[in-house]
C-alpha cells in the first residue's frame, strides 16, 4: 500500500514535533506544512527536508490525504471544516474547536465521509493511564494536578481549556462518559494573561465521587499527577511524566499495605498517538480519541468556566 500523504498545519512549539514524528513513521509521506510564519515553517522545512510550504493552509488541500492541526483553538473549527469538506483524513489538537457549535458542525460535516477524525487528548497515549484501568474499580475521590511554568504559549485560552481539559478527558476515561455531574465549582486567577492561569476546581458526580483538578501555568516546577482513592482503602497513584502508576492496597484498612509497581515500558505519547492516526487511515478503524470525545472533554470545560470566579490578580 502506498503511504498516506500527510500535511502539518501549525509548526510551533508543538507542531514542530508533529513534523518530526510524522516524518518518522515509515507509513507517512509528510508532503507539506503550514505556517503563517513563513520564516518559521521553512525552517522546519529544511530540517525534515518537507518538499512543500505555505504560509495559506489552503494550499495543502490538493496535496494530502491527512492533515495535523496544531493551530490556536479559536482557529481550529475553520480549518478542520476545509480539509473535512474536502474528504481529508483530519487530526486536531486539544481543544477541538473553541465552541461546542464548531464540533457538532464539524461532526455533522464528517458524518458518513468515512473519515478519521481524532482529537489531540495526548494522554489517552501515556502507558500509566493505558495500564490505569486494570485498577480502577469503585473510586470515591480523584486529584489531579498539571501544574508548570509560564512559557508565554498557548495564550488565547486559560489553564482549564489549556490544561485541565487533559483531566477532564481522563475522567470521563476512567468514570465513563455517562457519569452525571451534580455539582462543579472553583476559583481561578489571572496572574499573567486576561485569563485564569491558575485554576482549583471540584466536581461532584453521581456516585459521591469528589473530583478535585488543579492547574496551573505560574508554578515553577512542572507536576503532572493523578491520585485515584478507592472505596476498598486503594490508592492509585499515576506520574504522567515518568510514566509511572503505583498501587497501595489496603492502606489505611488494614495493618499493612502492599504497594505494586508493575514495571511500564516507556513511550513517546505524542508518537502513539500520531501512529495510532496513521494506522486508523490505513485499517480503516475508528480512532482511541473520537470528536465526540473531544467534544466532551470541551463541555465539561465549559461548563466550569461558567462557574468559575476569576480573580484578577494584575491590577
Amino acid at each position: 500500500m502506498s503511504k498516506v500523504k500527510v500535511g502539518v498545519v501549525g509548526v510551533g512549539y508543538l507542531g514542530q514535533h508533529h513534523v518530526r514524528i510524522f516524518n518518522e513513521i515509515p507509513d507517512v509521506e509528510l508532503v507539506g506544512i503550514c505556517d503563517i510564519n513563513l520564516k518559521r515553517a521553512k525552517e522546519i522545512a529544511s530540517i525534515y527536508n518537507v518538499p512543500f510550504v505555505t504560509d495559506d493552509y489552503r494550499d495543502l488541500l490538493n496535496r494530502v490525504e491527512a492533515v495535523s492541526i496544531v493551530t490556536p483553538t479559536t482557529s481550529h473549527f475553520q480549518i478542520a471544516k476545509d480539509f473535512l469538506e474536502k474528504g481529508i483524513h483530519t487530526f486536531i489538537e486539544k481543544p477541538v474547536t473553541h465552541s461546542l457549535r464548531e464540533a457538532e458542525i464539524l461532526l455533522d460535516i464528517a458524518s458518513g465521509k468515512d473519515l478519521v477524525l481524532q482529537v489531540g487528548h495526548i494522554e489517552r497515549f501515556n502507558p500509566a493511564i493505558q495500564e490505569l484501568k486494570k485498577y480502577v474499580k469503585d473510586p470515591f475521590y480523584i486529584e489531579a494536578r498539571r501544574m508548570g511554568p509560564f512559557e508565554g504559549r498557548s495564550t488565547d485560552v486559560g489553564v482549564v481549556m489549556d490544561l485541565m481539559i487533559h483531566d477532564l478527558d481522563i475522567l470521563f476515561y476512567v468514570l465513563g462518559k455517562n457519569r452525571r455531574i451534580l455539582e462543579i465549582s472553583g476559583i481561578g486567577y489571572s496572574i499573567y494573561t486576561p485569563y485564569e492561569d491558575f485554576a482549583t476546581v471540584n466536581i461532584l458526580f453521581e456516585g459521591e465521587i469528589l473530583v478535585n483538578l488543579i492547574a496551573s501555568k505560574v508554578s515553577p516546577k512542572k507536576l503532572r499527577k493523578l491520585d485515584i482513592h478507592e472505596k476498598n482503602g486503594d490508592q492509585i497513584i499515576v506520574d504522567y511524566i515518568e510514566q509511572s502508576i503505583s498501587v497501595v492496597h489496603g492502606g489505611a484498612r488494614h495493618i499493612e499495605s502492599a504497594l505494586e509497581s508493575p514495571v511500564l515500558e516507556r513511550e513517546e505519547p505524542l508518537r502513539l498517538e500520531l501512529t495510532h492516526f496513521v494506522k486508523c487511515i490505513i485499517e480503516g478503524k475508528d480512532p482511541e480519541v473520537t470528536l465526540e470525545d473531544g467534544k466532551l472533554a470541551l463541555a465539561l470545560a465549559t461548563e466550569i468556566l461558567k462557574e468559575l470566579k476569576i480573580i484578577d490578580l494584575k491590577a
